[in-house]
């Protein structure tokens, strides 16, 4: 039996599909859940967005410097010889060099320190009718529009509020933050099971990080998730309403255009969660996909084509690359194995390591969150027998697909020819696939998790504050 706490358009057992299913209400479990969830996540994203300070997030200047081009309504860059971006006010410029020392793209980052009150009173004015100069940001010059739409409300605002650049990140991400908190809400609403492990993820202090910076992790992270978790109850009602379609199409624009490796999550409805079978539209998911591939035709090889400039000197292109895995075909298969053999413990280290990553990793973090998610595993789910072992393995199938996918665009943009390490994977970039992973992974165990719901916001709080407390050591003299 599926748990009455799915919506109110949701079945609430597989002998009542015929008829609508019970309202999620105040009184019932999973609305204390995300109640619960909403006033420690805003606690903790804004505390995160708020801290850190401005710039020193990955590719935070990068991400300030493209939201701006696409806020002055520019949506395509421009290359000049080897760099790519645009005409942009020197201001946004004077305000990140301080902070990073060189607004050269991927390079190692010092952490700068100095007082908490020097860094508050760093306030660069934001003159868009001032000098203008071309602006190297060839990381995110590409990147849609759908990705930026907080931090362009951010920069609208701060502008006509007359707020410093500095001062417009930290409202950035203060959107930014609001927008991921409101889209894991959305999913451990919908999620009819495994809230524990979401829950679990949406604390996570990399999540809590990405969700207070200025650049597109958050939302992808949040609408990633959602996106699972509506997949997991497509899979086991196998039911679509015409609005849970339309929310799906949102949250896929919203996921792939910005990733487009994490294009997959949509394919979770296609095997069947449980025996429950009523109205199969097997072609809603493929026609989801359709619609961001040919979209992203259209963006990347349409309009941006021609603005891709190699990641870092002396890479190859990307023709290079791929022309010289098609003349070794083992070269990647090696190159991915051997990574996460060799580099596995260190892209875990990296999902507890912060500011350009170069703060922790934050070992108390670490301990702290594995022993919340084995209490998550051991804990499992009332409901997770309704999950076919079909739909498990499908579900496994379609992680390791990204992984390998994501594995693959690194290689061919990051990393040199023939080398047996792929260079550029951080832990960040498998939050997205973390939600489809622990529900296929769930035991069909029933208790009361209301204990282990507590231990996971206990636990997690605890990790994050550690996380915080470093990043302010850090930072701050």
């Amino acid at each position: 039996m599926l748990s009455s706490s799915l919506g109110s358009t949701i079945p609430v057992s597989s002998r009542a599909l015929a008829v609508p299913g019970a309202t999620l209400t105040r009184a019932h479990p999973a609305a204390r859940l995300v109640r619960a969830y909403l006033l420690v996540g805003a606690v903790l994203y804004l505390a995160f967005a708020l801290l850190t300070p401005p710039f020193q997030t990955p590719d935070e200047h990068q991400h300030l410097f493209r939201a701006y081009q696409l806020a002055s309504f520019e949506l395509i860059g421009e290359r000049r010889g080897q760099e790519s971006g645009g005409e942009l006010p020197e201001s946004l410029s004077r305000a990140a060099l301080p902070e990073l020392g060189t607004l050269a793209p991927h390079v190692d980052r010092a952490i700068p320190e100095t007082t908490f009150a020097k860094r508050i009173a760093r306030a660069t004015p934001l003159d868009a009718s001032g000098p203008r100069r071309f602006t190297n940001f060839l990381g995110s010059v590409s990147y849609a529009p759908v990705g930026y739409v907080p931090q362009i409300v951010a920069i609208w605002t701060g502008g006509a509020l007359g707020f410093s650049v500095e001062n417009i990140v930290r409202l950035g991400r203060v959107f930014n933050a609001l927008v991921c908190l409101g889209l894991f809400a959305g999913a451990l609403r919908c999620l009819p099971v495994g809230r524990l492990a979401l829950l679990f993820l949406a604390l996570l202090p990399m999540t809590a990080s990405c969700a207070g910076a200025f650049g597109q992790d958050g939302m992808v992270i949040g609408a990633g998730a959602w996106l699972a978790a509506l997949g997991v109850r497509i899979a086991l009602l196998r039911s679509w309403s015409g609005r849970e379609f339309a929310l799906a199409a949102l949250l896929t624009a919203c996921v792939t255009l910005a990733k487009m490796v994490y294009l997959p999550l949509v394919l979770l409805p296609l095997v069947a969660g449980s025996g429950v079978v009523r109205e199969p539209r097997w072609y809603l998911p493929p026609l989801l996909i359709a619609l961001p591939v040919l979209a992203l035709l259209g963006w990347w090889l349409g309009l941006n084509a021609g603005l891709y400039v190699a990641m870092k000197p002396g890479m190859p292109a990307p023709g290079e690359q791929v022309a010289y895995l098609l003349g070794h075909p083992l070269a990647f298969p090696k190159a991915l194995v051997v990574t996460y053999l060799v580099r596995g413990g260190a892209v875990l280290d990296t999902l507890f390591t912060f500011g350009w990553l170069n703060v922790g990793p934050v070992a108390a973090a670490q301990w702290l969150s594995a022993i919340a998610l084995g209490i998550v595993l051991w804990q499992g789910d009332g409901e997770a027998g309704a999950l076919a072992r079909a739909w498990r393995y499908w579900a496994a199938l379609l992680v390791l697909a990204m992984i390998a996918t994501m594995t693959l665009a690194l290689y061919i943009a990051a990393t040199s020819a023939g080398s047996l390490l792929v260079s550029g994977i951080q832990g960040r970039y498998f939050l997205p696939l973390a939600l489809p992973a622990l529900v296929a992974l769930l035991r069909h165990r029933r208790a009361d998790e209301r204990l282990a719901r507590w231990a996971v916001f206990v636990l997690m709080g605890m990790a994050n504050l550690a996380s915080l407390v470093t990043i302010a050591r850090a930072y701050y003299l």
